[in-house]
């Protein structure tokens, strides 16, 4: 066996003995590995991201005049009507207090906002997840909503210091309750990802074989709000082509089209609560034993 053979061989060995060290060694070794590395990139995702901003300036620098005269006219109407719809959203918020004080109705779960830029896509077979330039040390706490406007585009993963990993409601690691459009009965269906083959869909079961769906239009999805995740009536995307009758014949289920095409945001929001959830009490509390 010649010199080159047996370095061949050495190599083998050492990676089959890495391996079994990494499937053998505590949970706790590998989490820390997991996050050394994600909060080694994290610097080099930030530039990325930043030099992507930049370019983008540039670009609208090398304008001409007449361009930028004619984009401030039209952003001058944009923010004409939006004081409208804003004072009108007053009124409305005014009167939605007064009558909860009136019937003494508990308001629901507060969320704050925090903005964050995509820097990084994940679309697989696996799972699709999207990268944001905010983290721990903004604030960021798992499993909180990703929204752009009204619309859902997934929930926080996994927080690290300065990024957060967003499973999309495409990725197979998505659940969500919803109401259909249309349904009297306000039955509740679930909404699951289903990112087979990367084409990017969802998936509604448990849909009862008595709904038909608003006559000539593509029945909407919207979260209910139980459990207290997702703040209700946010939309999550419409049923694509007709429902069709599960193998055992009881519910019927279809796919769901996301409200946005996902791969072209470029910046989101997570609705973080005000205030920690009873799980995140729970979960919070254990690891204080813990330590």
């Amino acid at each position: 066996m010649n010199r080159d053979e047996k370095g061949v061989k050495a190599s083998y060995v050492l990676l089959i003995l890495i391996l079994l060290l990494w499937c053998a060694g505590p949970s706790v070794v590998r989490r820390f590995s997991r996050e050394a590395f994600t909060e080694f990139q994290a610097p080099a995702l930030e530039l990325v991201g930043k030099s992507r901003d930049l370019a983008r300036s540039w670009e609208l620098r090398s304008r001409s005049t007449d361009e930028l005269v004619e984009a401030g006219r039209d952003l001058g109407r944009i923010n004409a009507a939006l004081e409208l719809r804003l004072a009108t959203l007053r009124d409305v918020n005014e009167e939605n207090a007064r009558l909860r004080q009136i019937l003494a109705y508990s308001p629901g779960p507060e969320y704050r906002t925090i903005v964050a830029r995509v820097v990084l896509r994940e679309n697989t077979s696996w799972w699709q997840r999207i990268t944001i330039r905010k983290g721990r040390n903004d604030g960021v706490r798992p499993f909180s909503p990703v929204v752009f406007g009204r619309q859902v585009i997934g929930r926080v993963a996994q927080v690290h210091m300065e990024t957060s990993e967003v499973d999309l409601i495409t990725s197979p690691g998505f659940r969500c309750t919803a109401h259909l459009e249309g349904d009297e009965n306000h039955n509740i269906v679930l909404l699951s990802g289903n990112a087979a083959g990367g084409i990017g869909r969802a998936l509604v079961s448990n849909v009862p074989k008595t709904y038909g769906g608003p006559a000539g239009q593509a029945p909407r999805l919207t979260t209910t709000g139980i459990g207290g995740v997702y703040p209700s009536g946010l939309d999550l995307g419409t049923i694509e082509g007709s429902l069709r009758t599960t193998p055992k014949g009881e519910f019927q289920e279809g796919d769901v089209v996301p409200p946005r095409a996902l791969n072209t945001i470029h910046e989101v929001s997570v609705l973080v609560p005000v205030y920690p959830s009873p799980g995140e009490r729970l979960t919070e509390s254990r690891i204080d034993d813990f330590r």
